[in-house]
């Protein structure tokens, strides 16, 4: 989901709320180094069409790519 913010800079006049599909897929590993505890790292990208918010300038027709990386760790009681 897409949504044009009214922060100063940010704002285009006319600009709409837009949804967009998008192709998910990620992957993660999880090392345990004791009973109790673990290191995690996972990956997580998203691939989805430019949103135009309805306004003909902002159009460009392309696709793009997000990726969300994290590592952690993991505690169990």
């Amino acid at each position: 989901m897409f949504h044009p913010t009214g922060n100063a800079g940010g704002f285009v006049s006319g600009a709409d709320t837009q949804a967009k599909g998008a192709f998910l897929y990620g992957g993660g590993v999880n090392y345990t180094l004791t009973k109790h505890s673990s290191v995690r790292a996972e990956y997580r990208g998203y691939v989805y069409k430019d949103a135009d918010f309805g306004v003909t300038t902002l159009n460009t027709d392309s696709w793009t790519h997000t990726a969300q990386p994290s590592a952690g760790i993991v505690f169990r009681f």
